[in-house]
Order: structure tokens, then C-alpha cells, then sequence
């Protein structure tokens, strides 16, 4: 029986270990969940924005090629536990690399980039609260100066 729970326990512990490793298949696994709301904005719907006025024209959103979106509110327990072990267990490599984790209370933020070479791919905004989960995953190729513009926006909140 301790066997069986043993090894119970370290698939679980894989499987967490793996979501906080892939980020895009936390998402998509999370914008399964009910009551999840996710919204993909692609570059067409992020260039009427710009031509409407109603986003600011800074290098970033001009580098941007899409933003994805997922919130959950008032989440399940287990839903919240499974998100937390991506704060607790996310490791740099692969490509990824922690720009901010602040953990504040319950509330929890975690910005992480993806590079392919020396270009930022991908940057992913986790954030926690009690009883909320949001992640922003924004794509394009971003310098240096978009991710410390999105770093200094976070903090300021």
C-alpha cells in the first residue's frame, strides 16, 4: 500500500512538475475548466486598437503579434492547487526564464519569458489571488527594452 501511495504521490508531483514547464498546456487546460473565460486577441483585432485610439502605441503593442487571456473567478480548490504548484515548482530553462515572481500574501504574480535564440517569443503573466487565476500570454518578438516596459507597468500596480 505505501508503494501504491509512493508512486501516486511522485505522478502527481510529475505532472505538476510538467504543467510548470509548458505553459502553453497550462493554458490549455485551464481554458477548459468551467467557468474559465479565454480570449485570444490576434494582430488584425490588436491593429484596429491602434487605428481606433485605444491602445497606446509604445514598441511593445507594436511588436506584439497576439495576446492571450484566461481568467477563472471563484475557482475550485483543486484548480487552485494545481495552478500554485506552477509558482512553487517553475524552473528556468527550456527557453523560459522568471523575469518577476512576488508573492505578497495570497496574491501571487509570475512574469516569464520565452526566448528562441536572443529574441523574447513569449511572455506570460500567472497571477493569483484568493480566489481569482489570470494568465496573459503575450506574443511576438520583444526586446529587451518591451520586457522591462511590461516588468515596470507590473510593478507599479
Amino acid at each position: 500500500m505505501k508503494k501504491i501511495m509512493f508512486s501516486f504521490v511522485l505522478a502527481m508531483a510529475a505532472i505538476q512538475f510538467s504543467y510548470a514547464q509548458d505553459l502553453n498546456s497550462l493554458i490549455n487546460e485551464l481554458a477548459k475548466t468551467e467557468g474559465a473565460q479565454h480570449q485570444v486577441i490576434d494582430r488584425s483585432m490588436l491593429n484596429m486598437a491602434n487605428d481606433q485610439g485605444e491602445t497606446d502605441k509604445s514598441a511593445l503593442m507594436q511588436n506584439l503579434d497576439s495576446i492571450v487571456v484566461l481568467a477563472i473567478e471563484g475557482c475550485k480548490p483543486e484548480i487552485k492547487d494545481k495552478f500554485l504548484a506552477v509558482f512553487e515548482n517553475f524552473k528556468d530553462g527550456n527557453g523560459y526564464e522568471t523575469l518577476l515572481n512576488v508573492k505578497d500574501g495570497q496574491d501571487k504574480v509570475l512574469i516569464v519569458s520565452h526566448k528562441e535564440g536572443d529574441v523574447s517569443t513569449d511572455v506570460y503573466i500567472l497571477a493569483l489571488d484568493e480566489k481569482d487565476i489570470a494568465i496573459v500570454k503575450m506574443s511576438g518578438k520583444l526586446s529587451d527594452s518591451d520586457l522591462a516596459d511590461i516588468i515596470d507597468k507590473q510593478k507599479n500596480k
